[in-house]
């Protein structure tokens, strides 16, 4: 008889079929390092990321945002704590606070340079201080992942926090002087991060409150804090918490802050026009796939990287056919992420922390002309840093891979460590930025009305005109600042006012009229007028620039010099109060009044009042000085005049006009020798005295020809 063997057959355990989901922390790496261990390990990561960074003490100022944020500043010229935070006040079409307060700290602590480069600003300081921020940054990645990780993921926080410390993406936010507000505000989002995990953690309130504490912070450095509470979800997805009543209520603050900074950001793009309003809704969606595509890939292979990404198409013409198949690309992404939850939530996590943190600067509201930027990154890389950081812990723990994945750790390191240091100095200064811009984007204006500008200051007159010209007619979409720019150098150098005019009636005709351009393109086309001796013109769109904005006083000052140019002199000095009125430190305004009262109403006191004004104002101010003994002398106060002129040509003693009139004053004294020497000496310093003028002193003064 056969034996038959009886065997149990047992059911399956429901949910083996899959392998569950792994708890975080354990990933083939062996637990959590000693105290002294972690300090050696972060030592190791900040000095590679020093040194990366280290070329970037040597640069200077880039004229891109740099000189508004720091020496051309007004808010740091006169800084009131309760302007800058006041809610109506944005500035560079931002509402950061936190980050101006940083600078005007940075102005008070750091020694100035050469008063007469860049307003003494000395550009090192504020490299120093983005770097160590960026250092601190750094450390802070490690910190937040090692928690999240319950100190035991060593592997992959070093990993994220490495990456993150000498990516090249990173260089824009760390080396660009303005971007204080992208270190400043991620030290504060990082810290609030570690305090919500700690929190989860520990069950501790007082970790909450310093979260909230933190991300206010973060939100008052820089709007892009607002992505915070949507971490805080993932957090808790993450960290396996229970969505319940009270895991939503405690984050209701931090949802309403986000909301409130939100919105503030929204009108603070909008003031300073920086919402391109081009491109409709159908199109700003294609867009932001675009962008989030451009970010995956210069991750993994960051080369031909540049300062600016303006738009690939014409904003005024149809989206080409490969833009709609840009959602396709994306799709198998997102299906490979959602499968991997069978093995890991790591994967998942690291991709919505992504997307969560880069969302709200994908272009689905188009701002400004480029549609991606390196420092947007910043923060949102961390979240595919640390899927890379936990595929090493896996692999490196593995017997196959255990020599392979250090190898390759050090040579990927040692890749974006050189590309991190060639990328610094190309932020140098601005020929070098711009020029590398100009390299990637041949028809891209920004690039040549930067250089143009440049060129300009450093009184390269010819160059500057090449590159404006360039930035006007090789781009299909120009905005108004290179005509404005050129406009102003036909007035002030080229003195070429009917191009001038041209320019400025450009701008004009741009479309967005609440671009501040329009206000500036009336004052300069006055201006233009005034120097051309067009008053009636300039009258008329000095009117049109008040009606923008009556609180302007140069739009009064330039209608003050028209009127004066019209002959309406008591309608000239109610334009020049006006803009004093408005302007009390306004010295132009006071000296352009006193020459009206004295070369054109003979109100000689008051045009000494109003110089005297100038020089309790400025000084320094010689022609005040100049005008006030005119005043005298024209009043026939001859010994103040002689005095006053004499004191002038004490400081000028090479100034032929002094000597000039001088001998004016002494001729109404009946001083005729010292008059007639006065007028040889003004002769020999190039001033024009006619043959008869001087024998007519000689013959006064009795001296022998």
């Amino acid at each position: 008889m056969a034996t038959t063997i009886n065997k149990r057959v047992e059911k399956p355990h429901p949910g083996t079929r899959k392998p569950p989901v792994k708890p975080a922390g354990k990933a083939g790496e062996k637990p959590g390092l000693l105290f002294k261990q972690e300090m050696i390990l972060l030592a190791i990561i900040v000095a590679i990321t020093l040194v990366a960074f280290l070329p970037t003490l040597r640069n200077g100022f880039v004229l891109w945002d740099d000189p508004e944020y720091t020496f051309e500043n007004p808010l740091l010229k006169n800084f009131s704590f309760a302007k800058v935070f006041s809610f109506s006040t944005s500035y560079m079409g931002n509402y950061h606070p936190l980050t101006l307060l940083w600078f005007h700290w940075e102005t008070l602590i750091f020694p100035m340079g050469n008063p007469n480069i860049s307003g003494g600003f000395d550009p090192f300081w504020f490299h120093l201080n983005n770097l160590l921020l960026h250092l601190l940054n750094t450390v802070l990645v490690f910190c937040l992942v090692y928690e999240l990780l319950d100190r035991k993921g060593w592997k992959a926080a070093a990993v994220t926090a490495l990456f993150f410390g000498i990516h090249p993406m990173h260089v824009e936010s760390v080396t660009w002087v303005s971007e204080l507000k992208d270190v400043l505000y991620t030290a504060f989002f990082l810290g609030a991060a570690w305090c919500y995990v700690r929190y989860v953690r520990k069950k501790n309130v007082k970790y909450l409150l310093a979260a909230f504490l933190l991300f206010l912070l973060s939100c008052l450095a820089k709007g892009q804090a607002v992505t915070l509470p949507l971490l805080f979800v993932l957090f808790d997805y993450y960290l396996g918490r229970r969505y319940d009543k009270t895991a939503w209520l405690e984050k209701l603050p931090f949802f309403a802050l986000s909301l409130f900074f939100g919105i503030i950001a929204i009108q603070s793009q909008d003031s300073g026009s920086a919402i391109n309003r081009n491109y409709d809704l159908l199109s700003s969606l294609f867009y932001g796939c675009y962008g989030l595509l451009v970010y995956l890939w210069k991750m993994v292979l960051p080369i031909h990287l540049s300062g600016s990404y303006p738009y690939p198409v014409d904003p005024l013409k149809p989206l080409p056919g490969y833009f709609y198949l840009l959602p396709l690309i994306l799709a198998p992404f997102v299906f490979v992420i959602f499968k991997t939850l069978k093995y890991s939530k790591d994967y998942l996590f690291g991709a919505l922390f992504f997307v969560f943190s880069i969302s709200v600067t994908l272009r689905f509201i188009p701002l400004g002309d480029s549609i991606v930027a390196e420092r947007y990154t910043y923060i949102p890389y961390i979240g595919l840093f640390f899927i890379f950081g936990r595929l090493y812990a896996r692999y490196s723990g593995m017997t196959r891979w255990n020599r392979i994945a250090p190898a390759g750790l050090v040579l990927v390191t040692l890749l974006l460590f050189l590309s991190t240091w060639q990328r610094t100095q190309v932020w140098k200064d601005s020929y070098s930025f711009w020029g590398n811009v100009a390299e990637h984007y041949p028809d891209y204006w920004r690039s040549y009305a930067c250089m143009g500008r440049e060129y300009n200051k450093a009184g390269d007159t010819a160059k500057a005109l090449e590159n404006f010209n360039k930035a006007c007619e090789r781009d299909k979409w120009v905005p108004p600042d290179p005509f404005m720019h050129r406009g102003v150098m036909y007035v002030n150098k080229l003195h070429d006012y009917d191009r001038a005019i041209a320019d400025f009636k450009k701008i004009i005709s741009f479309p967005n009229k609440k671009d501040p351009t329009q206000l500036e393109a009336r004052q300069n086309l006055g201006l233009a007028y005034n120097k051309k001796g067009d008053f009636q013109n300039a009258i008329q769109v000095l009117d049109e620039a008040i009606a923008i904005d009556p609180s302007q006083p140069v739009s009064y000052f330039q209608k003050g010099v028209a009127l004066t140019g019209e002959n309406k002199l008591r309608e000239a000095e109610e334009a020049y109060t006006q803009a004093v009125s408005l302007s009390p430190g306004y010295a132009d305004g006071y000296f352009s009044r006193g020459v009206l009262y004295t070369d054109y109403m003979q109100l000689y006191d008051k045009g000494i009042a109003d110089f005297r004004k100038v020089l309790e104002l400025e000084p320094q101010n010689q022609d005040a000085n100049f005008n006030i003994a005119i005043c005298y002398l024209k009043k026939k106060m001859t010994k103040e005049a002689i005095e006053s002129f004499t004191r002038e040509i004490n400081k000028s003693p090479d100034n032929g006009v002094l000597y000039n009139f001088r001998s004016l004053a002494y001729e109404q004294e009946d001083d005729y020798v010292r008059a007639y020497n006065d007028l040889v000496k003004a002769k020999q310093m190039g001033v024009n005295i006619s043959g008869q003028r001087l024998n007519e002193a000689r013959t006064k003064a009795k001296i022998p020809n």
